[in-house]
């Protein structure tokens, strides 16, 4: 007797339990069981919707819970709770989808992840959860602003209330809610093999649906739910993937043709093979990474993509070890990620507040051995894709009091329409709320000569 292979619901129950017991990112999970079952196109979607979307929403969802059934839900199982949590968002924040076949795949699931007690449970909470729908809209106004605004918009307590220290509580609410849309997927056009127009109309014979970019004209925006990397485009190197607030970081660090560069934290690539086309064959880019099989993957975007001028090195730079004078020095430091959660969502449940102080020196260690790789006169960029100032500014103005001998250079070279994304100190500072692509920071330094 043959087993029938998992549905999408089963799919999205098998990755969130993955991610969550198996600290597993939920890409990577999905990923490996559409392999593994061969899912279609359809089926993936929705597996992909209700995945981003149960991890998105987690915390409202657990509100609805504690409001429906007697005990705390984490008293659940893994799988119980998650099954719950998808037949919930289902219900509460999936129009297309029928309240019947919402919970009764929930309930059938419980049948197969649990006993004949949670299945009872299942199917009561759900069927309390259609009646009582207008209830469970949001919580009761009232509350203080951080319970209120985490519940509400789904974000741990400990991030709440840093945004609205920050921000005040409008701002961050519209910060929050920013973090909880799907984005699109921003790519950039490989110039020296396509054109924006031409692989858009490339794009649009897959049936994918392509806008140009929010600020660069080399960027297009798409929505897609298949693999990219099964489109012949991409084996063919025209595009990579890449969210356009990289690519501004590109831009600040401003390679010039035949100039050598390197990119001191370069994987996945996307950095290092943008810096590589402005460069061109007469320039060079040496791309550090510490992980080889990080260091693979650009390899592999090098290769697609023809840039026969990038050298890789395995190597930490915190202590580079090498005698090199680069013209530019770009370090793209690891960070909290915290602009990038409408992207990875489980990144609000992952992250705690002591991660941004720990990673705060690595930060300043990694700008520390760039900087002795920039030659007289040369630039040093620092970016990350957080917006704490504590990873971005603080380690800058950390950075400065050291080393005199590199100061802060607002950009005199930035192009008029791409003035909304620097502050007042000439520094890039996005916001998902203000500015539409992912949170991020980048300031240019400059070494005297």
């Amino acid at each position: 007797m043959t087993t029938r292979p998992p549905g999408a619901r089963e799919i999205a129950l098998k990755a969130l339990h993955r991610a969550e017991t198996g600290d597993v990112p939920p890409r990577d999970a999905l990923d490996a069981l559409f392999r593994q079952y061969a899912s279609g196109g359809r089926d993936r979607a929705f597996a992909t919707e209700v995945v981003y979307g149960t991890i998105r929403w987690r915390r409202r969802l657990d509100w609805m819970l504690g409001q429906l059934m007697r005990g705390n839900p984490e008293s659940l199982t893994p799988w119980i709770r998650h099954i719950l949590r998808m037949g919930l968002y289902q219900l509460m924040m999936m129009d297309q989808v029928p309240d019947a076949a919402a919970t009764h795949e929930s309930v059938q699931l419980a049948r197969r992840y649990g006993h004949a007690g949670t299945v009872r449970l299942t199917n009561a909470i759900l069927r309390t959860a259609i009646r009582k729908r207008d209830q469970l809209a949001r919580p009761a106004s009232g509350e203080d602003p951080v319970t209120e605004l985490g519940v509400t918009h789904s974000y741990p307590p400990w991030l709440a209330n840093r945004w609205i220290g920050r921000y005040g509580a409008e701002a961050a609410a519209a910060l929050m809610k920013a973090g909880n849309r799907t984005p699109s997927l921003s790519i950039r056009v490989n110039t020296s093999r396509s054109t924006p127009r031409d692989l858009a109309d490339r794009l649009k014979l897959h049936e994918i649906h392509v806008e140009p970019g929010l600020w660069l004209d080399d960027f297009l925006s798409i929505r897609h739910a298949g693999d990219l990397r099964r489109l012949p485009a991409h084996e063919a190197g025209l595009f990579q993937v890449q969210d356009e607030s990289a690519g501004l970081a590109v831009r600040l660090l401003g390679p010039k043709p035949g100039e050598n560069i390197v990119d001191l934290c370069c994987a996945p690539g996307g950095k290092t093979t943008y810096i590589a086309h402005i460069v061109g064959a007469g320039g060079s880019v040496i791309a550090c990474d510490t992980s080889l099989h990080r260091l693979h993957r650009v390899e592999e975007n090098r290769r697609r993509m023809g840039l026969g001028q990038v050298r890789l090195v395995g190597m930490d730079g915190r202590s580079p070890g090498v005698d090199f004078a680069a013209d530019r020095v770009l370090v793209d430091a690891p960070c909290s990620g915290l602009g990038t959660i409408a992207r990875r969502p489980d990144l609000r449940w992952r992250r705690k507040a002591e991660d941004i102080d720990r990673l705060r020196d690595e930060q300043l260690a990694l700008l520390e051995g760039g900087a002795g790789l920039v030659k007289r006169g040369g630039v040093l960029v620092y970016s990350t894709c957080t917006i704490e100032p504590e990873e971005n500014e603080e380690v800058v103005a950390a950075f400065c009091g050291r080393h005199p001998g590199f100061r802060q250079e607002e950009p005199g070279d930035w192009p008029r329409d791409l003035a909304g994304v620097l502050d007042g100190a000439g520094r890039i500072a996005t916001l998902p709320s203000t500015h539409g692509i992912d949170g991020s920071f980048a300031v240019r330094l400059r070494r005297a000569d």
